[in-house]
């Protein structure tokens, strides 16, 4: 990391953030051999950080965009992130925020409920547009982390329970204006373990190909 003699920024206003740039990109660098493009989509969650000059060198290295607001969609758009690559998920999607979405035709909302669901049809209908979906599902698993933060628990609001799946599956195949196009899972942040990982990936690969049995494909898992 590069030293500046603190006098330098004695007469700054605060806050002063200061961001390693090579270490982002050995960050990025890391990521992709992990994850080969084809193979997979890694997305940056901008609500991590939105400052515009770091978004514009994950845009430029090829990420997509995870985006939970529509100031975050815009964020990530100014910052040279394709449409194509930016995904709306969160609770709570207002009706002028699914709107500007669709004008942009990203490339996916996450999903977490039946209204959600039947709102982004209607809308999408009445543009003459068809919204690709992923459906977020709570899969009932204990993420062993605080539990003010755990999100992949039946009590917990977030996500669609995986008793109603099937009317969610059912609703998107009935309706032209909406394509399913894969599952979305979040069980928590802060996890110190791998285990709540692959009991998520066991009863993932579990339900696909309970699915597969019966005709439907998923193209995406995320």
């Amino acid at each position: 990391m590069t030293k500046f003699p603190i006098a330098e920024f004695k007469d700054k206003t605060t806050p002063f953030y200061f961001y390693d740039m090579a270490l982002l990109k050995e960050t990025l660098d890391a990521v992709k051999s992990a994850a080969p493009e084809g193979s997979f989509h890694v997305h940056y969650a901008i609500k991590a950080n939105a400052n515009p000059e770091l978004l514009k060198v994950i845009a430029k290295e090829g990420f997509g965009a995870d985006c939970v607001s529509e100031g975050e969609i815009r964020a990530a758009i100014a910052a040279g992130f394709p449409s194509e690559k930016i995904a709306f998920a969160g609770v709570g999607k207002g009706d002028s925020e699914i709107d500007f979405a669709l004008e942009h035709n990203i490339f996916c909302f996450n999903v977490e409920s039946l209204p959600e669901l039947e709102l982004i049809q209607e809308m999408a209908a009445d543009k003459s547009r068809v919204a690709n979906i992923a459906l977020r599902v709570n899969p009932n698993i204990d993420a062993h982390t605080h539990h003010y933060i755990t999100t992949g628990l039946k009590e917990n609001k977030f996500g669609i329970d995986m008793k109603m799946l099937d009317d969610a599956i059912a609703y998107c195949l009935s309706h032209p204006s909406i394509r399913l196009i894969g599952l979305h899972f979040h069980i928590g942040s802060q996890i110190l373990s791998m285990e709540p990982f692959k009991v998520l990936c066991d009863r993932i690969n579990d339900m696909v190909s309970a699915y597969k049995a019966k005709g439907i494909m998923f193209s995406d898992i995320n």
